[in-house]
């Protein structure tokens, strides 16, 4: 994983794309092999929230379907006694042109820092990647970042890989920005 964390790194580095994270936008970078349906994808947001506030949001299994497009069903399968890590089960419905597409990774948790998550078992035939969450200098925000490397093990076709970058990876993190904020001034 050094190496996919230091190439994350550069590219959110870019003063560029600093200043259109601080206007509020979703920024998404990908790497994504259209013919063979998998590929890296890498993208980033601020939120005005604490890393803490954050993580609670993100690991809340019952909260999780109004941020992640298509998720029908989140189910925790099994935890460490000391929450270092947990096998979630996911049923997410991408497209009506697909079908249900069930599996179970595992999440290894640097509280409130890192997640790392690994496909285990189920349709997908690999996906893998990170969640890091970075205070902002001042404190105010966090950024996120999120990496995923996905391999479906079956044809995807090429509109829904495209509109599933453009929109729905967005969608997600502007879902989550909002579930977070929303609690932060609830709380206040």
């Amino acid at each position: 994983m050094p190496l996919a964390a230091e190439a994350q790194a550069s590219w959110l580095a870019d003063p560029a794309i600093q200043q259109r994270l601080a206007a509020g936008e979703v920024v998404v970078h990908s790497s994504i092999d259209t013919r063979e349906s998998r590929g890296r994808v890498s993208a980033a947001v601020r939120i005005h929230a604490q890393p803490e506030a954050i993580w609670n949001v993100m690991t809340d299994c019952e909260r999780a379907p109004s941020f992640v497009p298509g998720l029908k069903r989140c189910r925790r399968v099994e935890s460490a006694p000391n929450g270092a890590w947990e096998l979630i089960e996911h049923e997410i419905k991408y497209s009506w042109l697909l079908p249900t597409i069930r599996f179970v990774f595992r999440a290894d948790y640097q509280r409130p820092r890192r997640i790392d998550f690994r496909r285990v078992s189920g349709d997908l035939k690999e996906e893998e990647g990170f969640w890091l969450l970075e205070a902002t200098a001042d404190g105010s925000a966090t950024i996120i970042e999120y990496e995923v490397y996905v391999d479906p093990g079956f044809w995807v076709p090429q509109a829904l890989i495209r509109r599933s970058l453009r929109k729905d990876l967005p969608v997600a993190l502007t879902a989550l920005r909002a579930q977070v904020e929303t609690i932060g001034t609830a709380h206040h």
